[in-house]
């Protein structure tokens, strides 16, 4: 699941920051059944109308 959150005020931090990102990966292997989980996050400076979450969450896999 992505999740993307137009953000402002981190000028300071990350000049050109538009959108946080959030993804979450779930695996299993299915050899052994170990369930892994794994959090990432990311900031990007295109905005809401240049990429959707389901685009951030493709160049992510890309």
């Amino acid at each position: 699941m992505t999740r993307a959150l137009i953000i402002a005020g981190l000028s300071l931090v990350f000049p050109h920051v538009v959108q946080a990102v959030r993804i979450r990966r779930h695996r299993a292997d299915l050899a052994t059944g170990t369930v892994s989980r794994q959090t990432v996050y990311a900031i990007t400076d295109l905005t809401s109308q240049q990429a959707s979450p389901e685009r951030l969450s493709r160049l992510a896999r890309s």
